[in-house]
């Protein structure tokens, strides 16, 4: 969870500045008196920060969708680099206060460590009255992820990576898209999960999906993302540009996104525009429209089944059904 790793880099800053407050009592008082008030302000800072939630933009729990997730997001991750930059500074102001001369430069070092502790407090702050609902300005968070904008992405990929899951957009406003990132990389980031999507859409609904289906499904994997139809359709067309994806194709006034070389014959093709409309066809239907017997349109109904991209569904009341999942989804039958 990035709540056990953001408490392990705590737990590693206030390790480091407890052994810094040590070593700087040893050495020079006016140093240590310096010390000592920063370790203080990091432990309030690090009770504060175990009383924000955790927030998990991948859950499959719908229910935990706080309106600004994503930013309380950005600040879990930007606490997790203060922190980090803490420990590292920490240690080696030890190691030059037990190895190395103590100068008019230490103590400026010192106090340098104070300012980032001073803007790790600023941000906890920020992500406490977030997670509380109260107004409150995130200008500082907004210039810190400016700063630390590469450092954020590599955190946040490192730790999605680690508990198994896949990527998302890290949004400054979880309900509009991310203008820091730019355009550019908003399409770019929305393109990744599309193609994510489409792994998981492939396994039920082969290679054919349409876009209203992907928009549908894709906005319930990631609540907290705002975009739009065209911005999906920007984001498939980058994938085809890059071979990522087939493409784009329009049946039946229908736009399907082809993820994988499907290769669907003439006579696949007319059986699956005839299934636009509602969804599925049965036997019965694709030989009325097609007027073809009934051996050939078997035949044809069952290579699309072969390739995942039918269904076959059986029924006494209704007799064999045959569903399109990519076009309007599973979840109903």
């Amino acid at each position: 969870m990035v709540t056990l790793a953001l408490r392990e880099k705590y737990q590693n800053a206030s390790n480091a500045l407890n052994k810094l407050s040590n070593a700087a009592t040893i050495k020079a008082k006016h140093l240590s008196d310096v010390v000592i008030k920063s370790y203080s302000q990091f432990q309030e800072i690090r009770y504060q920060s175990e009383t924000v939630p955790d927030i998990i933009m991948h859950s499959d729990n719908k229910k935990s969708n706080l309106k600004e997730s994503g930013e309380i997001r950005v600040a879990q991750l930007l606490s997790a680099i203060l922190c980090d930059q803490i420990t590292e500074k920490s240690n080696k102001l030890t190691e030059d206060l037990e190895f190395g001369s103590m100068d008019l430069d230490l103590r400026s070092e010192i106090l340098e460590l104070r300012e980032q502790i001073t803007r790790l407090e600023e941000v906890v702050q920020v992500q406490t009255k977030l997670a509380n609902g109260a107004p409150v300005s995130t200008e500082g968070i907004k210039n810190l992820q400016k700063k630390y904008d590469s450092r954020i992405k590599q955190l946040e990929n490192t730790l999605l990576r680690q508990e198994g899951r896949s990527l998302t957009i890290t949004a400054l406003d979880a309900t509009q898209k991310p203008k820091i990132f730019g355009k550019g990389k908003f399409i770019d980031n929305l393109a990744d999960l599309v193609l994510e999507q489409g792994k998981t859409l492939r396994a039920s609904a082969g290679g054919y999906i349409s876009m209203a289906n992907l928009y549908t499904s894709l906005r319930d994997k990631v609540p907290d993302i705002k975009f739009s139809l065209k911005d999906l359709e920007k984001a498939c067309k980058q994938l085809t540009k890059q071979s990522l994806i087939e493409g784009i194709s329009t049946q039946s006034g229908i736009k399907i996104v082809e993820f994988t070389p499907v290769s669907l014959g003439k006579d696949a093709r007319s059986i699956f525009n005839i299934a636009v409309e509602k969804g599925y066809v049965t036997i019965e239907e694709v030989m009325i429209h097609t007027k073809w017997d009934q051996q050939r349109v078997t035949r044809v109904l069952d290579s699309l089944v072969n390739q995942n991209i039918a269904r076959k569904v059986s029924s006494l009341d209704s007799g064999d059904q045959y569903y399109f999942p990519g076009l309007y989804g599973d979840d109903d039958w």
